[in-house]
Protein backbone atom coordinates (compact mmCIF):
# COMPACT_ATOMS: atom_id res chain seq x y z
CA UNK A 1 0.00 0.00 0.00
CA UNK A 2 2.98 2.25 1.41
CA UNK A 3 4.50 1.49 -2.43
CA UNK A 4 1.27 2.37 -4.74
CA UNK A 5 0.82 5.38 -2.52
CA UNK A 6 4.03 6.95 -3.18
CA UNK A 7 4.07 5.97 -6.63
CA UNK A 8 0.34 7.39 -7.53
CA UNK A 9 1.76 10.76 -5.37
CA UNK A 10 4.85 11.59 -6.91
CA UNK A 11 3.14 10.98 -10.09
CA UNK A 12 0.35 13.40 -9.32
CA UNK A 13 1.71 15.79 -6.94
CA UNK A 14 5.46 15.46 -7.50
CA UNK A 15 7.51 15.20 -4.62
CA UNK A 16 5.06 18.59 -2.82
CA UNK A 17 3.10 14.96 -2.36
CA UNK A 18 5.29 12.96 -0.95
CA UNK A 19 6.54 15.49 1.12
CA UNK A 20 3.07 16.04 2.13
CA UNK A 21 2.34 12.04 2.89
CA UNK A 22 5.13 11.95 4.91
CA UNK A 23 4.44 14.48 6.95
CA UNK A 24 0.94 13.70 7.77
CA UNK A 25 2.21 9.90 8.39
CA UNK A 26 4.29 11.21 10.85
CA UNK A 27 2.10 14.05 12.91
CA UNK A 28 -1.32 12.01 12.32
CA UNK A 29 -0.91 10.98 16.34
CA UNK A 30 2.10 12.59 17.17
CA UNK A 31 0.66 15.62 18.88
CA UNK A 32 -1.86 13.68 20.88
CA UNK A 33 1.12 12.35 23.14
CA UNK A 34 0.34 12.85 26.84
CA UNK A 35 3.56 14.61 27.13
CA UNK A 36 2.32 17.69 25.50
CA UNK A 37 -0.01 17.86 28.02
CA UNK A 38 3.27 18.32 30.57
CA UNK A 39 5.59 21.04 28.31
CA UNK A 40 4.90 24.53 27.33
CA UNK A 41 3.60 25.56 23.97
CA UNK A 42 7.27 26.78 22.92
CA UNK A 43 8.56 23.67 23.92
CA UNK A 44 6.50 21.88 21.78
CA UNK A 45 6.99 23.94 19.31
CA UNK A 46 10.71 23.23 19.62
CA UNK A 47 10.24 19.96 19.64
CA UNK A 48 7.96 19.85 16.64
CA UNK A 49 11.11 21.86 14.50
CA UNK A 50 13.80 19.66 16.14
CA UNK A 51 11.49 16.09 14.87
CA UNK A 52 11.00 18.50 11.13
CA UNK A 53 14.84 18.87 10.67
CA UNK A 54 15.94 15.24 11.93
CA UNK A 55 13.19 13.86 9.27
CA UNK A 56 14.35 15.94 6.60
CA UNK A 57 18.06 15.44 7.67
CA UNK A 58 17.37 11.51 6.96
CA UNK A 59 15.55 11.83 3.76
CA UNK A 60 18.46 13.96 2.38
CA UNK A 61 20.61 11.60 3.81
CA UNK A 62 18.82 8.41 2.44
CA UNK A 63 18.55 9.92 -0.94
CA UNK A 64 22.67 10.77 -1.59
CA UNK A 65 22.99 6.79 -0.37
CA UNK A 66 20.10 6.02 -3.24
CA UNK A 67 22.51 8.02 -5.42
CA UNK A 68 26.17 6.91 -4.56
CA UNK A 69 25.13 3.43 -4.83
CA UNK A 70 23.09 3.55 -8.05
CA UNK A 71 25.63 5.30 -9.74
CA UNK A 72 28.15 3.39 -11.96
CA UNK A 73 31.21 5.10 -13.06
CA UNK A 74 33.20 3.87 -15.92
CA UNK A 75 36.45 5.45 -16.38
CA UNK A 76 38.29 4.97 -19.65
CA UNK A 77 41.72 6.90 -20.31
CA UNK A 78 43.07 7.33 -24.16
CA UNK A 79 46.45 7.99 -24.98
CA UNK A 80 47.63 10.96 -27.62
CA UNK A 81 43.98 12.88 -26.55
CA UNK A 82 41.80 10.51 -28.79
CA UNK A 83 38.85 9.55 -28.23
CA UNK A 84 37.79 6.43 -25.80
CA UNK A 85 34.60 4.38 -26.23
CA UNK A 86 32.97 2.44 -23.31
CA UNK A 87 30.97 -0.24 -24.52
CA UNK A 88 29.06 -1.88 -21.52
CA UNK A 89 26.80 -4.74 -22.84
CA UNK A 90 23.32 -4.76 -20.82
Amino acid sequence: MDSFLSKASLSIGGLAAIGAALFYGLYKEWLSLDIFSKISPDQTFILMIIFLVLVFLSLISFLVIHALKGSKVNIAKAKNHSVSVINNKL
